[in-house]
This record gives structure tokens, sequence and C-alpha cells, in this order.
């Protein structure tokens, strides 16, 4: 017997709506691009086989909603996933490509988060170093009630 496949993933596209994951799957699966795809409702998916290593590897691609109102519907397709493939629309965002093996950039990725975040509260002088808002509790203690099974 000779299986179709010698490998079945699970992968998953996530991110925050209108960031292109449908047209991704769609160029990946179909090697075509649409200029006006409608947002996905829920979730959808595509499948694609491919050769790697002389062995066939049958993907199959989820696509998931970026909405908050379907987060929950998304989340269950989470699990038995193989693999995730997060994007972001990388327009105005700071971001810094990283690898705990070979340690290309990680010092700099820390170094530069946390001098952002200092210049982002400098420039907030309420929020620098400011302690959070705190309800003061006034009035007299209530006198417990015994219950039933108190004696």
């Amino acid at each position: 017997m000779n299986p179709e496949y010698d490998y079945l993933f699970k992968l998953l596209l996530i991110g925050d709506s209108g960031v292109g994951k449908s047209c991704l799957l769609l160029r990946f699966a179909d090697d075509s691009y649409v200029e006006s795809y409608i947002s996905t409702i829920g979730v959808d998916f595509k499948i694609r086989t491919v050769e790697q290593d002389g062995k066939t590897i049958k993907l199959q691609i989820w696509d998931t909603a970026g909405q908050e109102r379907f987060r929950t519907i998304t989340s269950s397709y989470y699990r038995g996933a193989h693999g995730i493939i997060a994007l972001a629309d990388e327009v105005g965002i700071p971001f810094m490509e990283t690898s705990a093996k070979d340690s290309t950039n990680v010092e700099q990725a820390f170094m530069a988060m946390a001098a952002s975040i200092k210049d982002r509260m400098a420039s907030q002088p309420a929020m620098n170093n400011a302690k959070p808002p705190t309800v003061q509790i006034r009035g007299q203690p209530v006198a417990q009630k015994g219950g039933c099974c108190s004696s």
C-alpha cells in the first residue's frame, strides 16, 4: 500500500484583520492573487502537497479570521497545529529578526524594547513611576452573622 503522503502537517495563519492571511494562503496554495479579497468569516483552509527531502508532505493550512469576535471560534483550531505563521502589517511597526540559536539580535531586541518603553514613559510624566490608582474604602466593618452550621 502506497499512501498519498508521508506527513500531514496542520499549519495556522494568524494575525489581525486585513494583514493578508487569506491572500498569502491563496498565493501559496493556488498561485493566484485577488486584489479585493473578502474578509474570512470564522476559519477557512486549503491544502497543498509539497516534496521535501524525498518525502511527500501534505500541508493543511488554516486561515483564521482576524476579527476579535471570532477569537473563540478560531482558538479551538490551534489544538493539534504543528506550526503557526503569524502575520503582521510591517508599515509603521518596528520589528527585528532574531535568532536564539546563533544569538543574532537577541540582546538588541530586549534593549530596544526597554528603550522604547522608557522613552514612552518619559514622555508621559504622569505615568513615570506613578503608583496605580487606588480606591479608599471607608466605613465600619460589618459584624458577621452566624450561619446554620456555626456553633
